[in-house]
């Protein structure tokens, strides 16, 4: 695991933005693993920015995202479809049939089993990750085990206080969602973590503070990993004992 430290949250998004350019170059069909949250919304400026002057070609690409709420349909304002579709989707050429999203309103079951026959088919060739204060990664919340296929999560109180800045009040906030696994996350080629703001620097510091790998601490899966990458601000790493 590679902890890069950047001057800022912009070279962190445009260090982020190359990586994926980097893998559609070599591969005109790669399988993007995508986030949502505020974490990776500079690295789509910059990928729609070198799109619109040439630089990047996703006619060929395929798509999966990590999560989404339960509960939320796509054209809901807070719901990860919707975020996609205004910060990335909706301004390059992806085409829509590679676009792999959870409907939030469909049988849970249904969408779980779509999820895991599209995973075990393909294998995601960079997957990018923002983590949460209490270190989950997509839903996959603290546990006692870890959660190896797509799957319903209950969400911890810290992280839907956490997501309530995204809603009118935090009682509108979903208490569940439907969550890529661990296993998806393990096979993935290139796993990269993007990591910004001073309430992060708590969950950073553990991830590196020895080589355990404990499910009470999802993103320490990231230690199992062939090719992970850990992105972080100095202002971010300033603020831990690394």
């Amino acid at each position: 695991m590679k902890l890069v430290v950047t001057e800022n949250y912009e070279e962190s998004s445009r260090i982020l933005a190359d990586m994926v350019e980097q893998v559609i170059a070599e591969k005109k069909d790669a399988v993007l693993g995508l986030p949502t949250g505020s974490s990776p919304v500079g690295m789509y400026h910059y990928l729609v920015q070198d799109y619109q002057e040439g630089k990047v070609d996703f006619s060929e690409v395929h798509t999966i995202n990590l999560d989404e709420y339960t509960g939320l349909e796509r054209e809901h304002v807070q719901s990860f479809g919707y975020f996609m579709d205004q910060h990335l989707f909706s301004k390059v050429n992806v085409p829509a049939e590679n676009i792999m999203l959870i409907d939030g309103t469909g049988s849970a079951a249904e969408q779980i089993d779509r999820y895991d026959r599209f995973l075990d088919d393909n294998t995601i060739d960079i997957l990018v990750v923002g983590i949460g204060n209490n270190g989950h990664i997509g839903f996959n919340e603290p546990d006692t085990v870890f959660h190896a296929q797509t799957h319903l999560t209950e969400l911890e109180p810290e992280t839907i206080k956490a997501n309530a800045r995204f809603f009118e009040k935090e009682s509108d906030v979903p208490r569940s969602a439907i969550t890529m696994g661990m296993s998806a996350i393990l096979k993935a080629r290139k796993v990269v973590l993007i990591a910004t703001g001073e309430a992060k620097a708590g969950a950073i510091e553990r991830l590196f503070m020895d080589d355990t790998i404990d499910p009470m601490f999802p993103c320490s899966i990231l230690k199992g990993c062939k090719d992970a990458v850990v992105v972080v601000d100095r202002d971010l790493y300033g603020r831990t004992k690394l």
